[in-house]
């Protein structure tokens, strides 16, 4: 039966914009709104591989792309990617009135594995940046226990998907430069937990994981 989602995105040139109905929590370690964020809008925003204004200032830098959007960057989480935002994959997963999507962007020429040696002076662009938005709130230990499913649901694509840390040849467990966004309505708490015995834990897993893996998949 179909159904409605909460959110709007849309692709607006190399910006996927994902347009909140209300301010909504926000977790994560974007270069712009990283940490807790009450915001309206989340972006990911694909830049050119040898852009030094974006990599070098990334916070004022996004802080435009956010502004030409039509809102302020204090109410907004945006993070960047080098991989091409035309192939960003989502995916809905609803089970009765919980409901959570989920967005991904692949590149993986950055590709290790989790304690491989430290490669911040060779690294090659190339990242994975997921956002998950779940249509009902959640306390703070809940989302942080999000961060944590959408993360393990990463590694399982990738592992699916056979991609080789470039580092040390095992199997890679994420990027040097992955970013990782959860979002929720700000209201009085309805999820305590989200571990993967709940029917959330499983929601936000399955959207994880299966906008990773149609994202790996379409990878140049």
């Amino acid at each position: 039966m179909p159904f409605t989602v909460p959110w709007k995105s849309e692709i607006r040139g190399q910006t996927l914009a994902i347009f909140l109905p209300q301010p909504y929590r926000a977790l994560g370690w974007a270069p712009l709104g990283g940490g807790w964020r009450r915001a309206q809008l989340i972006v990911n925003h694909q830049i050119s591989l040898n852009d030094r204004v974006a990599t070098q200032s990334p916070q004022p830098y996004l802080g435009r792309v956010v502004r030409s959007l039509g809102v302020n960057p204090r109410h907004a989480v945006a993070m960047m990617t080098g991989a091409q935002i035309k192939r960003a994959a989502s995916t809905t997963e609803k089970r009765g009135d919980t409901i959570v999507t989920a967005w991904c962007t692949a590149g993986c020429s950055n590709a290790l594995r989790v304690g491989d040696m430290a490669s911040v002076e060779v690294t090659a662009p190339g990242t994975i940046n997921l956002i998950v938005l779940i249509g009902q709130p959640l306390t703070e230990a809940a989302m942080v226990e999000a961060i944590q499913i959408a993360t393990e649901a990463r590694v399982a694509a990738l592992f699916a998907a056979r991609v080789k840390s470039v580092r040390s040849g095992k199997r890679a467990t994420g990027t040097g430069t992955d970013c990782i966004v959860v979002a929720a309505p700000e209201k009085s708490p309805v999820h305590f937990y989200c571990g993967k015995h709940t029917r959330l834990g499983e929601l936000i897993g399955r959207a994880a994981y299966r906008s990773c893996a149609r994202s790996l998949a379409q990878r140049s």
